[in-house]
């Protein structure tokens, strides 16, 4: 079995195409990580490193940032657009170094580390996309090319071949998420500033404040983020087994990945039934404190369940497809 892993990784690993793919994901999170300091972003280049005296200095910083907020409100007989987003930014940082004041939680630059850790979450969707193709492609290319037949000359059974490729596909995915993180963390090292406390203070999703230890919450991040690509990947890779046609796995895979959601929204204001469907409920991040259930009742140990039916059912389907069908034909 090992044998039969390493084989399939190889074969994605030696593509140039591989390689393509790496230095994009690897790419696109550095950028990430530089563009506050691309755009010339005023809070990036003038954060307060806050010292032992840090309460005095959010105090200040909160006074100064009042007093320009009453004159970009009160200096026109009309305020300008511009003056009323500067306005608003200036007000949630006043209600984040408030929260820090009162909290005790001495406040990091605002181009910290943890900051950039958290955003690389959004790109999520980007190695989605990618894994996507990969999975797409893992059985229904052998078939495609003819190379299956050379797979099943061997002595071992349709399982363990169709085993090793779904392993493989999941390093494959393992090792294009942490690539998203690597890149992130290589700049940001060097152009963000390390945190000095474990806490972090974050936005939840009714617009208010609050605060967790960051390592497990980015662990939980990570965690759901990699469920949510697994999931991707056994839909993809299932329906490449079972359709052995790569571009309908494709573009079945990336139309659930992009309509789903949306579908999703619409049905869960038509119908309850809509909480049973799998794109409302792989997105697990909703789960993380501060946020909500994209379906209101919705638990965590019922989307585990959901997300666990779903994969047990595409994969018995793809298992029951390659070992029945006349492979050879």
């Amino acid at each position: 079995m090992l044998n039969l892993v390493i084989n399939e990784w190889n074969k994605v690993f030696i593509r140039k195409s591989n390689y393509v793919t790496l230095f994009i994901i690897l790419g696109t999170s550095a950028l990430l990580s530089l563009m506050p300091l691309l755009f010339n972003d005023e809070s990036a280049f003038e954060d307060i490193s806050y010292g032992k005296d840090w309460q005095d200095q959010a105090a200040n910083q909160i006074t100064t940032l009042e007093e320009e907020n009453t004159k970009l409100l009160t200096s026109e007989s009309k305020v300008s657009f511009v003056n009323e987003i500067t306005a608003s930014d200036n007000q949630d940082e006043i209600e984040r170094l408030n929260y820090h004041l009162k909290e005790g939680i001495k406040p990091p630059a605002n181009n910290n580390l943890y900051k950039s850790l958290v955003d690389t979450s959004d790109l999520n969707l980007l190695v989605g996309i990618f894994v996507t193709i990969i999975a797409s492609a893992m059985v229904s290319k052998e078939f495609s090319m003819g190379t299956i037949k050379l797979l099943l000359i061997r002595s071992y059974s349709r399982s363990k071949i169709l085993t090793s490729k779904y392993i493989a596909t999941l390093l494959i995915t393992v090792t294009y998420y942490m690539s998203l993180y690597i890149g992130t963390i290589v700049v940001a090292l060097f152009t963000s500033e390390i945190n000095s406390t474990t806490e972090y203070v974050y936005l939840s999703s009714d617009w208010t404040y609050m605060h967790s230890n960051f390592w497990f919450y980015f662990l939980g991040i990570l965690a759901s983020n990699l469920i949510y690509l697994i999931i991707i990947a056994t839909i993809a890779f299932s329906l490449s087994t079972i359709s052995r046609n790569t571009s309908l796995s494709l573009g079945t895979t990336l139309g659930i990945l992009f309509l789903g959601p949306l579908l999703t929204l619409y049905l869960s204001s038509k119908t309850e039934l809509a909480k049973y469907l799998l794109t409302a409920n792989w997105n697990l991040t909703n789960y993380l404190p501060g946020n909500n259930p994209s379906i209101e009742g919705m638990t965590f140990t019922f989307s585990m369940i959901i997300n666990g039916l779903y994969l047990f059912l595409l994969l018995f389907a793809a298992y029951y497809s390659f070992n029945k069908k006349d492979i050879l034909a």
